[in-house]
């Protein structure tokens, strides 16, 4: 960088880095905290799943399975059946979490503005309002559970298709809920699919400021999504449910930014981003 400033003509390069850095030390300090206030969001979820999950016991597998057969014709796991889903279900978990901590380092790194304010409304509202909200009307345990919870043998060959470090997973989050032992990631819900609600999120982020990575969240949420069913992680409609429910969420982040418009702090436009 200091070389970078010496030849566009900066005089004193350290003197101007320090002065930048001490003007992004504000935006740098709030970046820092909603990271951290995004992570005890994320936890405060799954700490409340077990919870919602004891005062609504799972009725809605049967009803969301049928809702999937009725849309494709077939339960929609048996679409990737005989695929090598190894890597995937490693991917699954890992880059769905790297991307949202990577957009939320973005997203708190632009200037003030009405897309930036809105984004950042609906990720918390998607994880402390419409997660629990809907598991507790909604609940569903999913096809990866049918069996155990009494259905069934109709996703029996599920776990024959799916990797075992993802028959592992769902042996630990069974015993968990069976033992209801408060322990990380504890908690079963398939509806609606958190999974999905963030990546659906994450393309909302990169759509709101017309920044070029929008095609890319696209793909990749539309990849979660095809996992979260190969994987057997969620019925197709949970995915449906999250979707809509980050759609619905923003648009209702945007009219309430639209009644406090007068605030000074909020743009009206997006600043394009790359």
């Amino acid at each position: 960088h200091v070389g970078q400033l010496r030849r566009t003509g900066v005089e004193h390069p350290i003197a101007h880095l320090k002065t930048w850095l001490v003007a992004r030390k504000a935006r740098n300090a709030a970046a820092v905290a909603g990271i951290l206030l995004a992570g005890v969001d994320m936890l405060f979820f799954m700490w409340i799943k077990p919870e919602v999950t004891a005062v609504s016991p799972f009725w809605a597998d049967e009803l969301f399975a049928d809702m999937d057969k009725a849309v494709f014709g077939r339960d929609p796991w048996l679409f990737f059946k005989g695929f090598d889903l190894t890597f995937h279900a490693w991917a699954y978990s890992f880059f769905w979490f790297v991307a949202i901590m990577a957009t939320l380092l973005w997203l708190l790194g632009r200037p003030p503005s009405k897309a930036r304010s809105a984004t950042l409304l609906n990720y918390f509202a998607l994880w402390s309002i419409f997660g629990p909200i809907g598991q507790y009307f909604g609940s569903a345990a999913g096809p990866i559970f049918y069996q155990k919870i009494g259905l069934g043998d109709r996703f029996a060959g599920l776990s024959a298709n799916i990797p075992p470090v993802t028959n592992a997973l769902s042996g630990y989050l069974w015993d968990l809920h069976i033992n209801q032992t408060p322990a990380v990631g504890a908690g079963i819900s398939a509806m609606p699919s958190l999974h999905i609600a963030t990546v659906a999120w994450i393309y909302l982020v990169f759509r709101a400021h017309r920044s070029k990575f929008a095609p890319l969240a696209a793909m990749f949420a539309l990849y979660i999504f095809a996992l979260s069913v190969a994987l057997g992680w969620h019925y197709a409609v949970d995915g449906f449910g999250g979707a809509l429910g980050a759609l619905a969420f923003h648009w209702l982040s945007e009219r309430y930014l639209d009644r406090r418009s007068n605030l000074p702090a909020f743009e009206e436009q997006a600043v394009p981003a790359g």
